[in-house]
């Protein structure tokens, strides 16, 4: 063979052993699949790290977990006693009671440093709520659980505030603040007061503030009719000699007066809890009338 065609041949063969292999990025997509799965490993990690071998049991819901960054993470799980009815068959009034859980990162593992068990209870048919990580000022982070409840027709929303740097953590100001009321299942026609207020609510960290305030822009109805409505309709009823139907009876009771409600709200917040300091809560007037 001819000495330079060996020579040629010997140089291409060097030059694929010697060639780095081709990489490409990893797409947004691929990136965006993979969050869940490592989202998922640092719960069982954290429900491990607290609970052990009893990580899953029936009736415990764990409502949030995160990584506060500086080698911290939090656990947070509402529970249920194990032998609770099934969803669905539970109790209306039956609350979970919430737990909150701090654990250090030591060599590369996850220790449990402080529990704040019971702290309180919320929700109802056995579910907390929904849980929402939160900066309550500067390096305080903290948590807000918002929770749901009916009864007769009435259906509520309230909002709890938990510092994770207390010593001793219970919710923020002991009473809940109220994010949204309504009484959509008994607003019949004859009713004399319906209502429909929510609220959308953020923390907002003003310059040289220790914590942050409440803010919660309210949008909504109320609608009312005055008493002597009524008491019209009814003495017609009465005098009447054959009963008028209902739709003859909410006739004369007449249309109620609707007004659109668009108002804020505002709260301060310190180490004893939440304090109104301006505006006014209108999901809670509109249920107290």
């Amino acid at each position: 063979m001819n000495g330079k065609l060996i020579s040629l041949i010997a140089l291409c063969l060097l030059a694929s052993c010697q060639r780095v292999p081709e990489t490409k990025p990893v797409a947004p997509k691929d990136l965006a699949a993979a969050a869940p799965k490592e989202e998922q490993d640092l719960e069982k990690t954290l429900s491990r790290a607290v609970f052990g071998t009893a990580a899953e049991v029936n009736g415990r819901e764990v409502l949030g977990f995160k990584d506060l960054g500086n080698g911290k993470a939090a656990l947070v799980i509402g529970e249920i006693p194990p032998d609770s009815p099934e969803p669905g068959m539970r109790d209306m009034a039956q609350q979970a009671t919430i737990s909150a859980y701090l654990l250090d990162k030591v060599d590369g593992k996850w220790m449990l440093t402080r529990r704040h068990e019971s702290i309180t209870n919320m929700g109802s048919n056995g579910f907390a709520g929904e849980l929402t990580w939160v900066a309550l000022g500067a390096g305080r982070p903290g948590f807000a659980i918002v929770d749901e409840s009916g009864n007769r027709g009435q259906s509520v929303k309230t909002l709890a505030l938990f510092d994770l740097t207390a010593k001793d953590m219970r919710a923020m100001a002991g009473k809940r603040v109220l994010v949204h009321s309504d009484n959509e299942g008994d607003c019949g026609d004859e009713r004399q007061h319906c209502w429909d207020v929510s609220g959308q609510w953020q923390l907002v960290q003003k310059p040289g503030q220790p914590f942050a305030d409440l803010e919660i822009a309210f949008t909504g109805f109320d609608e009312k009719r005055p008493e002597e409505a009524q008491q019209k309709a009814d003495a017609m009823a009465k005098a009447a000699e054959v009963e008028p139907s209902y739709e003859e009876y909410v006739a004369a009771l007449g249309p109620r007066d609707k007004q659109p409600i668009k108002s804020t709200a505002r709260y301060s917040l310190n180490e004893k809890g939440l304090r109104l300091v301006a505006g006014e809560n209108s999901a809670e007037v509109s249920q107290s009338e």
